[in-house]
């Protein structure tokens, strides 16, 4: 890791994601977490932001635009460089990012229902909705508690694993409480939706101390 310590890179990696977006977030974990390529999945696939994507980092299978910029799915079976990252820096930095972005996520939700009404009374207000968003907020708050102060190796892969899951679970309650906002392509929906394939990505079934290219 350059440039940063590990505590100082949670931190960074985290707010990032919630203050500005996948895309920044993204590109700030590939330049800072190693020197090498990010690893791959153990399909040989990756998702990064266009501007990371070399020429030759693989073979594009789709082309995702979010509300901050574009990502690209790739897939590639050759062996990764000497030097990647590490899978212990990498595998942490995206549980961060990606918990940033759930609560990105929340922020999207509070907004949205707080600007809406049903009767004379606000959205948010409503027995349900609060229901919703509290059960989401205790999901939010049990993931933060086991990534604060971790640093590369502390947790292991399934702990991992089922931190992602549980980022993943948390952000389809939000979505449901955004209705048909959330499916809109531009929205948070849709930076929902890439958060999710890159769990797929790195933390799918395939998990049996098989990183796609972790040194």
């Amino acid at each position: 890791m350059t440039g940063c310590t590990a505590a100082d890179a949670w931190i960074r990696y985290r707010r990032t994601a919630r203050q500005d977006g996948l895309v920044p977030a993204l590109t700030l974990l590939c330049e800072t977490v190693g020197d090498g390529g990010p690893p791959r999945g153990p399909g040989g696939h990756a998702v990064l932001p266009v501007g990371v994507a070399g020429a030759d980092a693989g073979d594009v299978v789709t082309t995702l635009t979010v509300e901050d910029g574009t990502v690209v799915a790739l897939r590639s079976r050759a062996e990764p460089p000497s030097g990647s990252t590490p899978w212990a820096a990498w595998a942490l930095g995206v549980t961060c990012l990606r918990f940033g972005l759930s609560e990105r996520l929340l922020d999207a939700v509070l907004a949205h229902l707080g600007g809406r009404t049903v009767g004379d009374a606000k959205l948010l207000h409503q027995q349900m909705v609060k229901g919703g968003v509290a059960e989401a907020v205790i999901e939010q708050l049990e993931i933060e508690t086991m990534l604060a102060g971790a640093t590369p190796g502390d947790l292991d892969d399934g702990t991992l694993a089922g931190l992602n899951a549980q980022i993943t679970g948390t952000d389809r309650m939000l979505l449901r409480l955004l209705g048909a906002v959330g499916f809109l392509a531009d929205g948070p929906g849709q930076v929902a939706r890439v958060s999710e394939l890159i769990a797929d990505v790195h933390f799918g079934s395939a998990r049996a101390g098989e990183h796609g290219g972790a040194a």
